[in-house]
């Protein structure tokens, strides 16, 4: 059985990271791309940016499969 190869990129204003993972579905797809804006936007906030949003963007070939917006914040409690 062949598994898919699926394209994900994670881009947002400053940075833009595209990779291909040989993955068994879309949904596992999708989910290894959140995680990895998840984890960058992580990252960002922890340096001190208060806000971090990005596109996630799943590619099956050459078509489109889907399209997710990953947003994560902090903010001070006073």
């Amino acid at each position: 059985m062949c598994v898919p190869t699926y394209r994900i990129t994670v881009t947002n204003q400053t940075f833009r990271a595209s990779d291909d993972h040989d993955l068994p579905s879309f949904d596992a797809a999708r989910v290894q791309g959140i995680k990895a804006a998840l984890e960058i936007g992580s990252d960002e906030v922890a340096k001190g940016n208060p806000f971090f949003a990005a596109e996630v963007l799943v590619e099956d070939g050459d078509a489109a499969s889907g399209r997710f917006v990953v947003s994560i914040g902090a903010s001070s409690i006073q």
